[in-house]
């Protein structure tokens, strides 16, 4: 059994490696990064933390809380631990909450070095596999070295489920993208030709997860439950957030 393991971690590491994400990139803001203009950002243009944090910011002071929470929020899954764009996505969910009547949340939380970003855990959990995978190898043509071959096991082990978490997430995301409520008041109720109900009322800068689509309403899914339908051009995707930097301190 244990001189079938090498090639059966083998063939696992491979398709963990080979399913991460593509395409992103990851960078830090900070002083040493050019101020990039508010048309600089095409459709199809990598997201660049320093952009989003620097428009986030910008739309806070002017207390557009629905751009400054997508775009805050877009930079930080970016670089998860840059203190300024942590702060400032604290403070700017502090005042979506004050304006709600909810204020909560308390003093914005501090950054977090244990924080990463998305491309990074796909890298983690792949390196955990790797590393599980060696030290089983080794062992497998070691007899005696059990305690080394339960090691590279037991990482072996963390990187897959590692990996298994994040694919979720990743189809989560996919299946219902998070977006986020830029129009002051969003009226969430029943499709046309659905039984009449009460509407939902949403406020600028809360966060939901989006779902169908019909023209241009979409279903809006909050805590795991749709509540209704909205109209698109209320809500923001964070995904999408660079492609909106045009449009922010112009509505």
């Amino acid at each position: 059994m244990r001189r079938g393991t090498p090639a059966f971690v083998f063939a696992l590491l491979c398709a963990l490696v080979h399913a991460g994400p593509r395409g992103e990139a990851s960078v830090s803001p900070g002083a040493a990064n050019p101020r990039h203009g508010a048309d600089a950002a095409p459709a199809d243009a990598r997201a660049d933390a320093a952009a989003l944090y620097n428009a986030g910011t910008d739309a806070l002071a002017r207390g557009d809380l629905g751009p400054a929470v997508t775009f805050l929020l877009a930079a930080y899954r970016i670089d998860p631990r840059a203190r300024d764009i942590r702060t400032n996505l604290a403070i700017a969910r502090a005042r979506v909450e004050e304006t709600q009547g909810s204020g909560e949340r308390g003093s914005p939380s501090p950054p977090s070095f244990l924080a990463l970003a998305s491309r990074e855990a796909w890298h983690l959990a792949a390196a955990l596999a790797l590393a599980g995978a060696l030290l089983a190898w080794i062992a497998a043509f070691h007899p005696r070295s059990r305690r080394l071959f339960l090691a590279g096991s037991a990482l072996f082990t963390v990187g897959v489920l590692l990996f298994g978490g994040l694919s979720l997430r990743a189809r989560e995301e996919a299946v219902h993208p998070t977006a986020v409520v830029v129009a002051p008041v969003l009226d969430v109720g029943p499709a046309p030709d659905e039984r009449p109900l009460a509407p939902y009322l949403l406020g600028a800068g809360e966060e939901v997860r989006l779902g169908l689509s019909r023209g241009d309403l979409v279903q809006v899914r909050v805590g795991g439950n749709a509540i209704g339908w909205a109209r698109r051009s209320g809500l923001w995707r964070v995904a999408d957030a660079p492609r909106y930097t045009g449009k922010s301190g112009s509505r």
